[in-house]
């Protein structure tokens, strides 16, 4: 036998403000309850919540309801769709999607648990969506690397990337207040990028890091006629087998080569005994050519690029010594395994 339960709500509620006016409205909602369990983007298997929601709500109906379980602004909330063929995070919903949560779950099956992604910001989520995501590495002022992510305005410059960079790091209390960024592959500088600039122009890949530094005092102003930067990188033996923490160095017309490595030694605070262990060289187009006079002085010439081999990196000045550093790279955290669904 089939039971009915029957209700009835004699006097329906005049200029009731409430979601749920009348019991019509209550039973239509508890139709369309769905139970959703929302897992932050940013931590790792990370269980999540649930939260009892109804189906027919909008995009901001359900931030609002959310923001309330994380005590937080639901403007400082970004939601991201399920991917449809294995556990985790898809797309990031738009702030101003028009569809209902109905819309979000209808690829889920009838007993499937319904799962959508988050993540909090520190910016409104319309501001956070008019710009773009940038990796990179910081070098602080111990000479130590570490990865940041960067909001930049997806339409701006590098200079733009770099006073974002100041908001997010520690600069020296006595520094120069002035960034760079520079572009690196294998371990090797291949190149400081211009703060005028547009970002859509790096494109991230692989084989290659940015690299936000402070730029040194001695650094900020050169003599164009007698000063030079010039990229400095650490080998073993062989110059393709570069390793360590590249970095820029200024060189002056004349000046004594021993006063050169005295600064690399003080740069790279090394001890005396290990540091007679190195060997420099002038690496051009993958060949190396070793500094073996006691009394060699600097002809920026030597690392200017050659003419009619614009195709190749400018030289730089190798540093020859055993590799201390565990293998794996520094610079492969934007290496991903390639992954085959089925």
């Amino acid at each position: 036998p089939t039971c009915r339960i029957c209700v009835y709500q004699l006097f329906p509620p005049i200029n009731d403000s409430s979601e749920l006016p009348t019991a019509k409205d209550y039973f239509r909602d508890l139709y369309h309850r769905v139970d959703v369990i929302f897992c932050d983007k940013t931590i790792h298997n990370d269980p999540g919540f649930v939260v009892t929601l109804s189906n027919r709500m909008n995009y901001f109906q359900v931030a609002k309801t959310v923001a309330q379980r994380l005590n937080t602004d639901p403007m400082l909330l970004q939601f991201f769709k399920s991917q449809g063929y294995r556990d985790g995070p898809g797309n990031p919903l738009r702030h101003n999607y028009e569809g209902t949560l109905r819309d979000l779950l209808q690829f889920f099956k009838p007993r499937q648990p319904k799962k959508l992604y988050y993540q909090q910001l520190k910016m409104k989520i319309t501001d956070f969506e008019n710009r773009r995501s940038f990796k990179s590495i910081w070098l602080n002022s111990q000479f130590r690397e570490e990865e940041i992510t960067l909001y930049p305005d997806k339409h701006g410059c590098v200079r733009d990337l770099l006073e974002e960079c100041k908001k997010a790091v520690e600069l020296s209390e006595k520094g120069s207040e002035k960034l760079r960024l520079l572009e690196i592959v294998s371990y090797k500088i291949i190149g400081v990028h211009q703060e005028d600039e547009l970002l859509e122009c790096l494109s991230p890949a692989a084989s290659r890091t940015f690299r936000i530094e402070e730029i040194p005092l001695d650094q900020v102003d050169l003599d164009k006629d007698s000063e030079m930067l010039i990229p400095v990188a650490h080998f073993h033996k062989e110059v393709f087998g570069t390793f360590g923490i590249p970095f820029l160095l200024k060189i002056r017309q004349g000046e004594s080569f021993r006063e050169v490595m005295r600064r690399i030694q003080t740069m790279l605070d090394i001890q005396e005994k290990e540091f007679e262990k190195f060997k420099f060289a002038i690496v051009m187009m993958g060949r190396h050519q070793y500094i073996t006079e006691d009394e060699y002085e600097v002809n920026l010439k030597d690392f200017e690029p050659q003419p009619g081999n614009m195709s190749h990196p400018r030289p730089w000045l190798g540093l020859d010594h055993f590799n201390k550093a565990p293998k794996r790279g520094r610079y492969t955290y934007l290496e991903k395994a390639i992954k085959i669904h089925n």
